[in-house]
């Protein structure tokens, strides 16, 4: 654990031996979400997102530093879908960000050539989000004492930053998780925000700030930054859209708050049997024979439209392996461990060091993700040559499955609780109405229990049910305007129990618990060109739309 801290001078500690030890090397992978709102008059907002990779840094004197090295950039305002990605070549070597207890400062590594940047690049966006990220990359700041709504304080003296004062007090505890509101005053900022800090060395997990900075007789910017490390599997689709995020609430409510939910249903076509046999895996399970999808995974080249850098595109289709009809109903997922680019003779390709953004990758029939969007799950080097990525034959992703197995049946009468399974949990709402609630295995987690249900009659037969399953919070997303209506961290959200809401047309005597235990397996998904698994006369359209040209191999 941390040890003592100053609360009056709001010092933080780092673990600087951690630091040191090559067992701590490996980089984190953060994603940055940077909107300024300008205070100008009809302006309109400038977004800038990014992943980046943040590591230990080469030594300087007395300070610790990190190094920032962005590995893929968008601006959704400016950029075309061909133009994200490209991390601009001044920002190839990232950023040193010098930490001190008096302050931080961030600098480019390669200021050569920074010198020849101008003003409108989209390497200077990059540079002020990086800036700004470093409020959120620094160390996290925990009371000495850690209870909920103690507090500590502490004052940046020099840096970016001097002047600045912040203000972490603690919102909720778990055994390693602190999650803290804060205050920010000073150095031209006002404003505040949350951050969720690991209580055994002050990492910071995630963090979400709203900070007003005045730069002109105008009133002042605002400034919205949310930064997440990307080990904690955040759904990003849910926290850049709230308009979708709105609409996904909107949708679970408007089913919970009508019948057969809200009472019950003359019409019996609202209530069917499961779909599922017991002792059968749920659709979305994953078992230790299930290789079809594995079997239509596929990987192509694409030219890009502008000329650049030829773009990577992954999916899985089961036509490529002579599937017809519609799509099959197998879903995967694979928490990914390595990624290596090879050529058609079972090469690596050289310089193609992949950095894993996502650490899990879905996959189903149909599906395809290229290299520009935010859920690819790997990101090259900005210079890999276009030549190299010509020759690429097979991606080979290695990792691990959630692998299930039916384990038994648990009948729980009405009014009981289960004791199969520790973490599910059972609200029985009326006669007609019943919840089944599991928390989502942590990240790190390998095996496990998961259950579902159907409701019995008084016999102990299955009766005919609707059901619903809801993922995350149905709170809406928020107003980042306030500290009392900020957005929940994503890591907040992740922790609301997945609920599974049963409704019969008829009172129900108790649920029929279906047991399964799930196990992480090694796996090994192999992406084969796609070309290779097309008529000749289809892939000379693929060559015609998305090939090299006349001097395709």
């Amino acid at each position: 654990m941390i040890g003592p801290r100053d609360i009056a001078m709001g010092l933080c500690l780092w673990t600087l031996a951690g630091l040191a030890d090559a067992a701590d090397l490996t980089p984190r992978v953060v994603f940055i979400a940077h909107t300024v709102l300008p205070a100008a008059p009809d302006a309109v907002p400038r977004r800038h997102w990014s992943y980046a990779t943040v590591s230990p840094g080469i030594p300087a004197r007395d300070d610790t530093p990190l190094r920032i090295r962005p590995v893929w950039t968008r601006v959704p305002d400016r950029h075309s879908d061909e133009m994200a990605g490209r991390v601009p070549p001044a920002a190839y070597a990232g950023f040193d960000l010098q930490l001190q207890r008096e302050g931080v400062a961030l600098r480019p590594v390669d200021t050569t050539a920074w010198q020849s940047v101008p003003p409108d690049d989209p390497a200077t966006s990059l540079l002020a989000s990086a800036r700004m990220a470093a409020l959120a990359l620094r160390p996290g700041m925990l009371p000495s004492s850690l209870r909920v709504g103690n507090q500590a304080t502490r004052q940046d003296d020099s840096g970016d930053f001097s002047g600045l004062r912040q203000t972490s007090r603690v919102r909720s505890l778990d055994a390693t998780v602190a999650v803290l509101d804060l205050e920010i005053d000073g150095a031209g900022l006002r404003g505040h925000g949350r951050q969720a800090v690991r209580i055994d060395d002050g990492v910071p997990l995630e963090t979400r700030l709203y900070l007003e900075r005045t730069t002109g007789s105008a009133g002042p910017d605002v400034h919205r930054l949310h930064v997440v490390d990307m080990a904690t599997e955040p759904v990003l689709e849910l926290e850049l859209d709230a308009d979708l995020a709105q609409a996904s609430i909107e949708s679970t409510h408007a089913i919970l708050d009508a019948p057969p939910f809200s009472a019950p249903a003359d019409d019996p076509e609202l209530y069917a049997p499961h779909p599922i046999p017991e002792g059968a895996l749920e659709t979305w399970m994953a078992g230790a024979d299930d290789s079809a999808l594995e079997s239509m995974l596929v990987v192509g080249v694409q030219r890009a439209p502008d000329g650049g850098r030829p773009h990577i595109a992954i999916g899985a289709d089961g036509r490529a392996v002579g599937r017809s009809g519609p799509p099959i109903a197998d879903f995967l997922s694979l928490r990914l461990r390595t990624v290596t680019l090879l050529d058609a003779a079972g090469q690596p390709l050289p310089g193609t060091d992949a950095t894993i953004v996502h650490p899990t990758l879905p996959m189903s029939d149909r599906q395809r993700i290229v290299d520009t969007q935010l859920a690819f799950p790997f990101q090259l080097p900005p210079d890999v040559p276009a030549d190299t990525l010509w020759a690429l034959d097979t991606v080979r992703m290695t990792g691990e499955v959630d692998v299930y197995r039916w384990d038994q049946t648990e009948t729980v009468r009405y009014g009981d609780s289960p004791t199969h399974n520790r973490e599910a949990r059972i609200e029985w709402i009326s006669p007609h109405r019943v919840a089944l609630l599991q928390d989502h295995p942590a990240p790190t987690r390998r095996d496990g229990l998961w259950t579902t249900a159907v409701p019995i009659d008084a016999d102990g037969h299955e009766m005919p049910s609707a059901q619903v399953i809801t993922g995350r919070t149905l709170a809406p997303p928020g107003d980042w305007r306030t500290p009392a209506t900020l957005p929940p961290l994503a890591l907040e959200s992740g922790r609301t129990p997945q609920r599974l809401d049963i409704a019969t047309a008829t009172p129900l005597a108790g649920l029929r618990l279906r047991h399964y235990r799930w196990q992480a397996e090694p796996r090994i998904w192999t992406f084969h060109d796609i070309r290779t698994r097309m008529p000749a006369a289809e892939r000379a359209e693929y060559e015609r739309r998305f090939g090299r040209g006349a001097s395709a191999r």
